[in-house]
């Protein structure tokens, strides 16, 4: 008798832990993705979707929302299918569903390039594949951007030519999406390192509650105005932005949609508690308060 009561004790416990464990998971919605390269057409950015909520899911960090309910409720509220949703949207959607957040995303390149060299009748071609996505992680309380980034992947295959038999390939799908894949588990794994404060009522992208900004611009090397408090690691890829157009409800003031425009890219090299310092990979011209998005 005492042994049952005890395993029915220790059965509630591991079930209470299970769930309370579950209920502290941020909810997330996951919108298809935009396509707009010229290849897969409107699947493509639902795949691109799919892919994103397994690694997600895989890293254990958020309650994912089933698609099939996501649809369903979008259908229901006439909110449209669209990756093309602004942040005011986003957080009416996220509101309906009851998620802390929505993440909506953007196939911007998609597609392959050839190249080759050879003498006469021997030629060996190269056949490129590269795939960028970006994302956006919106807080649905808010209607605030809190995470937002960009990931390419390149590869590549070969083919030969033999006295005019081509071995060469067209466009090769399956090859392209594999890039695309790559790129997309690169986001989950930033969106899950990144230090975004938990609960719909933070939106903070920073443990500091403000903005990671460009504190010092010195040649070559850029230096930031956070560090490891707001969870930035040395190596760590860091995408540099430019604060655009505001657009504004003309009726509320509230903000709508924030306009950012990419400046470059920077590897963080060194990383102390209150700033960090990187070495441009990409872009030009930046400038101090230019902000890490």
């Amino acid at each position: 008798m005492y042994r049952l009561k005890l395993t029915g004790i220790l059965s509630c416990v591991m079930v209470l832990v299970f769930l309370t464990t579950a209920w502290a998971k941020d909810r997330v919605a996951i919108m298809d993705f935009e396509n707009k390269s010229q290849h897969g057409g409107w699947q493509l950015g639902r795949g691109a979707s799919d892919i994103l909520t397994t690694e997600l899911v895989k890293t254990g960090k958020f309650n994912v929302m089933e698609r099939e309910r996501l649809a369903a409720i979008i259908k229901e509220q006439n909110l449209g299918a669209s990756g093309r949703i602004d942040p005011s949207t986003a957080a009416r959607i996220g509101k309906i569903i009851g998620v802390e957040y929505i993440i909506t995303g953007a196939i911007t390149e998609y597609g392959q390039s050839k190249s080759g060299v050879g003498l006469q009748d021997v030629k060996l071609g190269k056949t490129g594949y590269h795939a960028t996505v970006d994302i956006r992680m919106i807080n649905a309380d808010s209607g605030q951007i809190v995470f937002a980034d960009s990931e390419s992947h390149s590869g590549s295959s070969y083919a030969g030519r033999l006295f005019g038999i081509s071995a060469g390939e067209s466009f090769n799908e399956k090859k392209a999406t594999e890039v695309m894949r790559v790129a997309i588990k690169n986001l989950a794994a930033k969106i899950t390192s990144a230090p975004i404060q938990s609960g719909s009522s933070k939106s903070s992208v920073s443990s500091k509650g403000s903005e990671t900004l460009v504190a010092d611009v010195d040649g070559n090397i850029i230096t930031l105005n956070n560090g490891k408090n707001a969870g930035f690691k040395t190596g760590q890829n860091i995408t540099i932005s430019r604060k655009g157009k505001v657009i504004k409800d003309p009726q509320t003031g509230n903000i709508l949609k924030v306009n950012y425009k990419k400046i470059g890219s920077i590897k963080l090299t060194e990383v102390e508690d209150s700033y960090a310092e990187g070495e441009v990979i990409s872009g030009s011209g930046f400038n101090v308060g230019d902000i890490v998005r």
